[in-house]
């Protein structure tokens, strides 16, 4: 049983990291181009815009994507999924028009706000839509899709913004329309492949079901604006204390350690499904265990390889104004990992329908974060945001790890203590910052991820070179 439990999420994971992988991997490529096209004003302003749609978007939609991709996983008929699929749109429809109608008002009284608000609402919707068309391919397992669409994604953002900020020289609007156009094309890819419009119909909608999908949703909303505030939050106050150039060096300092975010977020995603699908299977503390100790040693040995990498990125690819950032890294890599954590448990209560837990202990985080920052800004600067995020991700973590004990015995093993060992001894060298040190421990990190990783990269290596759209 625990071989076929872990092959469904082995296969997922790879397909997922086909699409991910590429995604971010041409992103990456293409920030130092960004920062060089758009005065460093201009990047932090778009951060600063980036952030708060995420920041909207739970709001406007009631998180109803997520509710709609769990009870999609429990739909075995077609009529029932489309009075889910049907019920998310409306709900993301009604949300579209009050949000217009709120940054219409807006931006009577707020000429900051006119000059940008058309341009903010069309990425916001554009990004919605993309957002909740991903959740719909999840909950119809249309993975391969759903790979497929990050990578026409990023390819078609790319593309847009490289003509729109590079070539035609519209700075801060050519960005954000180049972001837009490549959500939109993206999702209507992701419309005709799944075909969408046969799962939607008005004549489909059903009240009871909307009822629990909002009821599920709902105290999912705090814990969205809960994650915004651990993640986001400090942008906004590094942004308003310490200067928009500032929050560009804090953006571009979270690239690095997002991109180990980005490869747990695509086993989180299959994580959720595979946690659903065995929540009452008799062994399943002891898998649970087993899973979480190989998902922390495989993604702690990926963030210690790209950390040992940190002076080469920093020295390479951005320019010196950037270069405060590299300090930024390691602690916001160990902040990552403590969230893989976190999120791991989290996607436990996802299994369980428990939106409450989740809920209430990410506000406490998130009240944690906010407080911490407020208090050192003044006294450490930028490390406030970096420091702030560590304490309220290790924080988030002991409190779900203390309370999920109760009920499922997740236990660690010494790799994980040994994994973590490493990442501690990489964020030192970092700090030390010695060329020779640097270079011996790139080739630590090297046979460390290997010798993790041996048999693990064989089995993604056989299921990607399967991969069929």
């Amino acid at each position: 049983m625990e071989n076929n439990r872990s092959e469904r999420l082995v296969k997922n994971t790879a397909i997922l990291t086909f699409g991910k992988i590429c995604t971010r991997g041409i992103m990456f490529i293409m920030t130092p181009l960004f920062t060089r096209w758009l005065s460093q004003a201009d990047y932090g302003t778009f951060d600063l815009i980036v952030t708060y749609i995420s920041f909207l978007m739970p709001i406007i939609t009631l998180e109803c994507a997520e509710a709609m991709f769990r009870y999609l996983l429990d739909a075995n008929k077609e009529n029932e999924k489309k009075n889910i699929i049907t019920d998310a749109i409306i709900i993301n429809l009604i949300g579209f028009i009050l949000c217009i109608i709120f940054t219409a008002i807006l931006s009577v009284f707020f000429e900051q706000i006119r000059n940008l608000a058309v341009y903010f609402i069309i990425l916001l919707i554009a990004e919605t839509i993309n957002n909740l068309m991903g959740w719909i391919l999840r909950g119809l397992k249309k993975l391969k899709v759903y790979a497929v669409a990050n990578i026409i994604y990023v390819i078609a953002m790319v593309i847009s913004v490289t003509i729109l900020v590079k070539f035609m020289n519209l700075g801060l609007i050519g960005i954000i329309l180049g972001y837009s156009i490549g959500y939109l094309i993206s999702a209507i890819f992701m419309m005709v492949r799944a075909k969408f419009f046969e799962y939607v119909s008005f004549k489909c909608f059903d009240k009871l079901m909307a009822k629990k999908m909002i009821k599920y949703s709902l105290p999912m909303i705090p814990n969205a604006l809960s994650w915004w505030c651990i993640s986001a939050s400090d942008r906004t106050i590094v942004g308003s204390v310490l200067g928009t150039s500032m929050n560009a060096i804090l953006a571009v300092a979270n690239k690095i350690p997002n991109l180990c975010q980005t490869i747990f977020s695509v086993f989180h995603m299959s994580w959720q499904e595979n946690a659903t699908e065995t929540i009452n299977d008799k062994d399943r503390d002891k898998y649970y265990s087993s899973i979480m100790n190989n998902m922390f040693v495989i993604l702690t040995s990926i963030c210690i390889l790209i950390l040992s990498g940190n002076f080469i990125i920093f020295n390479v690819l951005f320019t010196e104004e950037y270069f405060a950032g590299y300090y930024q890294v390691p602690i916001l890599m160990i902040a990552i990992v403590l969230s893989m954590l976190a999120q791991f448990i989290g996607g436990i209560y996802v299994a369980k329908m428990d939106s409450k837990t989740n809920g209430s202990t990410t506000i406490i985080a998130a009240i944690i974060n906010i407080v911490v920052h407020l208090a050192l800004i003044n006294f450490i600067g930028l490390y406030a945001a970096t420091i702030s995020t560590l304490v309220a991700y290790l924080a988030l973590f002991i409190i779900r790890y203390v309370k999920v004990k109760k009920e499922i015995d997740l236990k660690f093993s010494k790799s994980v203590y040994i994994a973590a060992g490493m990442l501690i001894y990489m964020t030192i060298i970092n700090y030390i910052n010695n060329m020779v040190l640097n270079i011996l421990n790139v080739g630590v990190a090297i046979v460390y991820f290997f010798i993790v990783n041996k048999d693990n990269m064989k089995k993604i290596m056989n299921k990607t070179l399967k991969f069929k759209v």
